[in-house]
């Protein structure tokens, strides 16, 4: 297979399986590129922090894929969690790819986000309460982590419940365990479906082409404020268009969206 045919994807975790659309959108072929170390840029669990951005981080990745693969393009992997952006209270996902052409020197992107639906962490105090969180989160199938990183009893790769209960009794003869969700893709369904979610949003990206140049991943980048007020004809602060723009020739143009929001999103008639 020639390396003008392929997409080199950089990954350890199994995500070659749900990103394959993305390679055909570009009509080209997945090579998994899985001998190099991604945890050196950075874990969820922090015996690396992550350097920089959540974006820096998939493009570190796409970037590095090209090198080592020998391929123009790269496809580079991040997901990072925490509180909703609405009410800060439930776990929250964002799933980013970054793909990158390095003849070019660009990068189209895309995103899902929604609900982290197996992201939890417990401090326990007995073996039952271990199990009994192993069994919520629906371990083995969702992978489990006992203790921190910097705790003796520290394990990611507890695959079934013997290996669960022999550490965790282990580390419960020191005190509290603290456990959490592998956050790691190939061991966390849920997280491997949202990419996925990604991986369609970026193919359906590169079907676009840029009206000048004809590249491809003509797309949003931003949103155009200032739609009137239906009653007062103020310029508001609400998104009256999208701006596009071409990842290769920065070309941009305006879609518009609505000319005019009710009187409740004025900030003259409604302070």
């Amino acid at each position: 297979m020639s390396r003008a045919n392929r997409l080199a994807l950089l990954t350890r975790h199994g995500k070659a399986a749900v990103l394959g659309g993305v390679a055909e959108a570009l009509g080209l072929e997945l090579q998994l590129i899985d001998d190099f170390d991604t945890d050196s840029l950075g874990t969820f669990t922090l015996e690396r922090p992550r350097l920089g951005s959540q974006f820096d981080a998939a493009l570190a990745k796409a970037k590095l894929a090209c090198e080592l693969s020998g391929c123009r393009w790269g496809l580079g992997s991040e997901g990072s969690f925490g509180p909703d952006p609405y009410l800060a209270q439930a776990p929250w996902g964002v799933e980013l790819l970054v793909l990158h052409d390095a003849q070019t020197d660009s990068q189209v992107h895309a995103v899902a986000q929604g609900p982290a639906l197996a992201y939890r962490q417990a401090s326990v105090s007995s073996l039952d309460a271990a199990i009994a969180f192993a069994t919520e989160i629906g371990f083995p199938a969702q992978g489990f982590i006992i203790g921190r990183a910097d705790e003796p009893w520290f394990d990611k790769e507890a695959r079934e419940l013997a290996q669960l209960r022999q550490r965790a009794e282990q580390a419960l003869l020191h005190g509290e365990l603290w456990l959490e969700t592998d956050m790691r893709a190939h061991r966390n369904p849920s997280r491997m479906a949202m990419i996925a979610q990604a991986g369609q949003v970026l193919a359906q990206r590169l079907h676009e082409r840029c009206p000048r140049c004809e590249a491809r991943g003509w797309a949003p980048v931003g949103l155009i404020s200032g739609a009137r007020c239906d009653c007062c004809g103020h310029a508001t602060s609400a998104a009256r268009a999208q701006r596009l723009q071409c990842a290769v020739c920065r070309h941009e143009e305006e879609k518009p969206l609505r000319e005019t929001v009710p009187a409740a999103r004025c900030e003259l008639c409604n302070p």
